[in-house]
């Protein structure tokens, strides 16, 4: 499976774009045609899915042609619950924003599988932030759309009271920061390390939304299925995903990949075997990965990439990197950022 096919968003998200397009005056369809995204098909099956490739191009293709760096807010208007699914259901049917917050974040795969979502919590706040996957892009028009869209239907929830604390974005600093300020009603910070839009829980909690449990635990279950037939992978596909996401953190064994997996380790390793894979292969090919998405696409200095990829020291890391690829990872990010 190609990295196109596996990655993928809602196809309700393409239709927002080109509603918004058509607010604007302009015809869409010359510019589905580009990128490939059939309009007819997206509104026939507008619960399909988009290769994220293809969007990506598409929210490119978007910027050239509208001049509007904000575009992404725009979207976020023509974006309902219902879009979502079931799982739109299942949040319009907990007790409250936060408990709707924390499913949007645990079940993010059915709005797109491109990235990851990572939950903050602290005393006051909720941080929702979205991590991209390495050697997946992910436009800055997506991440701002899909926070545009929690700030509405927040708002719809929550009436006038602010319930955004802050919003960081990686993107670049634009032209003029006004539209997002404006937006959001709270402070925006541009170039910032990660994607994340901070909530304020006491206004989440005090908002009031349907609070059916019957028909949450259904729409739940609904969601469950879905999420599951779409990440339908083969067990070192699995692992990889796993590994990807526990380097940042620490040192990944086969007893955390099997505990996440809820498998014991022998299990584990008879299903990868099976595949004609073994732990200590995928775990080297999680780590270059990893290396060539730092080396390319940030400024961290050797020790710290070391570091990420659980190596003891930068040597240790150039010695590996230099087995893998047969060039130093100096001259690997020379020959890949000119």
């Amino acid at each position: 499976m190609s990295p196109s096919e596996k990655y993928t968003t809602l196809a309700a998200w393409a239709l927002a774009v080109c509603r918004a397009l058509e607010e604007m005056g302009i015809d869409p369809n010359p510019l589905l045609a580009i990128v490939d995204i059939d309009r007819k098909q997206l509104s026939e099956h507008p619960d399909g899915r988009v290769e994220i490739v293809k969007m990506t191009r598409f929210w490119k293709l978007l910027e050239k042609t509208t001049g509007d760096q904000a575009f992404g807010l725009k979207v976020a208007k023509f974006v309902q619950p219902m879009h979502f699914r079931a799982l739109g259901l299942l949040m319009l049917t907990t007790e409250n924003m936060e408990n709707a917050i924390l499913k949007l974040g645990q079940y993010s795969a059915l709005v797109s599988n491109s990235t990851r979502v990572r939950l903050e919590h602290k005393s006051d706040l909720i941080g929702f932030a979205i991590e991209p996957i390495p050697n997946v892009e992910i436009s800055k028009h997506a991440i701002d759309s899909f926070f545009a869209t929690l700030k509405i239907h927040g708002q719809r929830e929550c009436g006038s009271t602010p319930f955004i604390e802050k919003v960081e974005l990686m993107r670049p600093t634009p032209t003029s920061t006004e539209p997002w300020l404006t937006f959001f009603e709270a402070p925006v910070q541009f170039g910032a390390s990660q994607n994340c839009v901070w909530l304020r829980r006491e206004v989440l909690r005090r908002s009031s939304i349907m609070g059916d449990e019957k028909l949450a635990a259904y729409n739940e279950s609904v969601v469950q299925d879905y999420v599951e037939n779409l990440n339908v992978k083969g067990w070192s596909e699995r692992v990889h995903l796993i590994l990807l996401n526990q380097l940042d953190k620490n040192e990944p064994s086969l007893a955390s990949v099997a505990k996440v997996l809820e498998v014991g380790e022998r299990t584990l390793r008879r299903h990868l075997k099976e595949e004609n894979n073994n732990f200590r292969q995928l775990l080297q090919s999680a780590r270059m990965e990893m290396a060539n998405h730092y080396l390319v696409t940030s400024d961290l200095a050797m020790t710290d990439i070391a570091l990420r990829l659980s190596f003891t020291d930068a040597s240790n890391f150039s010695r590996a990197f230099q087995r893998w690829q047969g060039i130093s990872p100096s001259e690997y990010r020379k020959q890949h950022t000119k």
